[in-house]
């Protein structure tokens, strides 16, 4: 359990902060948002306190700066309203105000060096010099404002909550020391023979020394070359070079992770660790027209050289704000549904809380479309003990929830009053038996611009949400922890498109796999993930785009289309009745292999049309067939958690003594099959789930 001490309930943040706030509001503003921020229900709030300048000139007992004097007032109304705060303390590259919004510099220790030679404001994440500065900031944060600093009771002990980290980026530095350092990675990487980097790179090196910037660095070698899908798939010099980019980066931040949780832990082994690892969604991310946006090309996490289930033993929750917007930007609750659950499955074994973005977003103004209730209900059945909302104020990316309707901070208020009531109360969330596998390499690798990317990034959610409409209960695991044995607790793996993966194999993860399968485990797979044709060598042909023939005709929406061939054809291609969707035996375990990608083709928005030479014949979209084939392969091996109330937009989540349901349909549900305390966010009967909102239901 996870709990605020001063309030007695889960922990509920808000960050109410950045840009130019609060230092140019005034006093009656700050008084009257803290108390808004108190009826909705939120017990801590978040102050923006990066590594600033005045934050030091303040420790050393100077006057504070407009700035710092207003984030003390802020302090000092949080504690009058019965509230308590804590700190953002660092932040991605020290400050990105400076100085057209911040007047204070940043303070980085040490700083990366660019090309031309020139110190650029970037933390250099692997300095003991930007360490040191880092540690002396939370130490004179939590000294000099320890009064009233937020508790939280973690499994009956005392922790000081820290956001110790926002949106890392690790960037290369140009200086004989950073050119030095990516040189030996390079040579530990390639195991220190040129010959083999030679052959990645197609290049003639005779020393892993000689190697510049211009020869690694793929902004540098490439300058306005994009990466494409073919790049991926012939495993091009290009494409080795920038996936070397960003395993480095990946490398460095797991590094820097590690070395800073010794260090604050090493300071007060009370510091509870909760980095905001992404601002903007994992993997499910929306970029257009970001050119405009500070770092707007930094919101595509494959860009980051980030993998939050690589970092998550060196902080104590592994978490990240989560946004419900799909890769094309549409509003998509199912988004934070997904996301809320990989972030329990990053914390495996512990309790954990989950970031949400309430606020207008800069590209859709999803809110309208959705309600924060629903989103905290979603939250709520994934297992979490609290969240963090990013956030009260701050111009575009900081929410404008202060500037947004009653209507929309009503909903926050009835979805705080119920989660304080019900997380309690809930016991365990039930094991799930199906697993869906986090396309690690895609979400590392490929980048948004690549042509089909943000289809393969919906493939992902497509599935997943497929499961949920079924009833199923599920999990988002990591090639990591199949290669601890993960895969045990299972019965079903679903493999979504990942064309990435043969850029980063897993021996081990692939052998734990094969033999799982050899003892009688299930795979579903599409035809864009690489991992079954590196492990079993089943690899689908190329098809034209056909429609499909199970017990009714379909038609699917797909990247691309390929058939197979296998011992059981449980649907064709219409015009040649080859393998679309094909089932082989593998010792005890069965493959099925899609010829379409199934999870794009549930999601997606689009709809084709019916060839004409196809006649009268009936074929429907994959949402709307009668008898869906996945959902019947996955029916045929295991039951549904949840049977008694399933359908589209339906979210079920059941815990050891009760079940949360989130009605994400613009329809009233029917709730009377299930007995026991029911729990509404907005009560009409006993019997009725309206629109948009939760009920958890207590049966024992």
């Amino acid at each position: 359990m996870i709990k605020c001490k001063k309030s007695g309930k889960p922990f509920f943040n808000i960050w109410f902060g950045n840009f130019y706030e609060p230092a140019f509001s005034d006093k009656k503003f700050i008084e009257n948002a803290i108390e808004e921020i108190k009826e909705m229900g939120f017990n801590s709030v978040m102050l923006d306190s990066k590594s600033w300048a005045d934050f030091f000139d303040r420790y050393a007992g100077k006057s504070p700066s407009q700035y710092v004097e207003m984030q003390e007032y802020m302090m000092k109304v949080i504690k009058e309203k019965g509230l308590s705060h804590n700190f953002l303390a660092i932040y991605l590259n020290g400050d990105n105000l400076y100085p057209e919004i911040r007047f204070s510099p940043p303070v980085l220790g040490e700083s990366i060096v660019g090309i031309d030679g020139k110190k650029e404001r970037w933390y250099k994440y692997w300095s003991c010099k930007a360490h040191k500065v880092m540690e002396e900031h939370v130490k004179g944060l939590l000294k000099l404002y320890s009064d009233n600093h937020t508790i939280l009771e973690v499994n009956e002990e005392e922790k000081i909550p820290l956001c110790s980290m926002w949106d890392p980026v690790v960037a290369p530095s140009f200086d004989d020391e950073g050119i030095s350092r990516y040189q030996n990675w390079l040579k530990t990487k390639y195991k220190g023979n040129i010959e083999v980097l030679n052959q990645a790179y197609n290049t003639n090196f005779i020393s892993f020394e000689e190697i510049s910037p211009y020869d690694y660095w793929f902004e540098l070698k490439f300058k306005e070359r994009k990466l494409t899908e073919n790049d991926i798939l012939l495993l091009t010099p290009a494409f080795r070079i920038f996936v070397d980019n960003m395993l480095w980066r990946l490398q460095e931040l797991k590094e820097y992770f590690m070395i800073m949780q010794k260090r604050f832990k090493e300071y007060d082994s009370r510091l509870f660790l909760i980095p905001n690892l992404s601002q903007w969604n994992i993997l499910f991310n929306y970029t257009e027209n970001t050119d405009e946006i500070s770092f707007g090309d930094l919101w595509d996490t494959a860009y980051r050289g980030l993998d939050p289930y690589e970092i998550k033993d060196f902080v104590d929750i592994c978490t990240f704000t989560t946004v419900p917007v799909d890769p094309v930007g549409e509003t998509e609750p199912y988004v934070v549904s997904c996301q809320a659950n990989m972030i329990r499955c990053m914390n495996e074994n512990r309790d954990f809380i989950v970031g949400l973005f309430i606020g207008r977003y800069i590209y859709n103004d999803i809110y309208r479309y959705i309600t924060p209730a629903e989103m905290i209900g979603s939250i709520v059945g994934s297992g979490a003990k609290g969240y963090f909302v990013y956030g009260y104020c701050g111009l575009d990316d900081g929410g404008l929830l202060h500037k947004m309707g009653e209507n929309i901070k009503a909903s926050i208020k009835v979805g705080n009053q119920w989660a304080a009531e019900v997380i309690p109360r809930l016991k365990n969330r039930v094991k799930s038996q199906v697993a869906i596998l986090y396309p690690s390499a895609m979400a590392l690798l490929e980048p948004l611009s690549i042509e089909n990317n943000k289809e393969r990034r919906m493939d992902f959610l497509g599935w997943y949400k497929s499961l949920c409409d079924a009833g199923y209960m599920v999990d988002i695991i990591h090639l990591n922890q199949i290669e601890k044995g993960a895969l045990d607790n299972y019965k079903i793996l679903i493999l979504p498109a990942n064309i990435c993966y043969k850029a980063d194999r897993r021996a081990l993860a692939e052998e734990k796999i094969r033999e799982w399968v050899e003892r009688g485990g299930i795979i579903i797979h599409g035809p864009h993930d690489m991992l079954v044709e590196c492990i079993f060598g089943f690899k689908g042909k190329p098809h034209t785009k056909d429609c499909v023939i199970y017990k009714e005709g379909i038609v699917p929406v797909s990247i691309r289309y390929k058939y197979f061939e296998g011992e059981e054809i449980i649907a064709a291609y219409d015009s040649d009745r080859k393998g679309c969707i094909v089932r082989n035996r593998f010792g005890e375990g069965f493959i099925y292999s899609f010829g379409f990608d199934y999870g794009y083709s549930y999601i997606s928005k689009k709809i084709l049309g019916i060839p004409r030479e196809k006649g009268n014949r009936e074929f429907y979209p994959v949402p709307y067939v009668s008898d869906d084939p996945f959902k019947r392969i996955v029916s045929f091996h295991l039951k549904p958690a949840s049977e008694s109330v399933t359908g589209k937009d339906i979210e079920c989540c059941l815990f050891e003594n009760g079940i949360v349901i989130i009605n994400h349909s613009n329809f009233p549900l029917n709730v009377s099959p299930f007995e026991g305390q029911k729990i509404f966010q907005i009560k009409v009967n006993d019997d009725v789930l309206i629109p948009h909102s939760a009920v958890c239901i207590i049966t024992h």
